[in-house]
């Protein structure tokens, strides 16, 4: 059995509501939320939509902003589909940054954002709180 094939049937074994993917680092398969169905999955991603996909994410949002090639910089949680990182928002936060500051000042501000958006991000797929 494949492992994300493995990881379905442990989620369809559990019947969740929602899965949360937050430092999951994987990328999971089609074949994934294929067999997942109508269960919501959702990402955290450490940037704004349609920018800095994939990994590593925040170093390069960072660098791209110290460089003046960004002026915006955030975090958010997405649906999860096929295409990494491009699912639809579920909740956006943009992020201070500052010129100069280091890359460990940054990074503890964007955490601390997402420990909140993850929290209300899953309560709004649940239906527990106002859109």
């Amino acid at each position: 059995m494949t492992y994300d094939a493995e990881i379905a049937r442990i989620v369809l074994d559990a019947r969740p509501d929602v899965v949360v993917l937050s430092g999951w680092m994987h990328v999971m398969s089609e074949a994934f939320l294929d067999a997942v169905g109508s269960i919501a999955v959702i990402n955290l991603h450490p940037a704004l939509p349609g920018a800095f996909d994939g990994t590593h994410a925040i170093e390069r949002s960072y660098e791209a902003f110290q460089k003046g090639e960004v002026d915006r910089v955030g975090a958010m949680v997405h649906r999860v589909v096929k295409e990494v990182d491009r699912g639809e928002p579920v909740v956006v936060h943009e992020v201070e940054i500052k010129k100069g500051e280091s890359l460990e000042a940054y990074e503890e501000r964007l955490h601390r954002t997402e420990w909140e958006i993850i929290v209300v991000a899953t309560r709004k797929v649940l239906g527990k709180i106002r859109p």
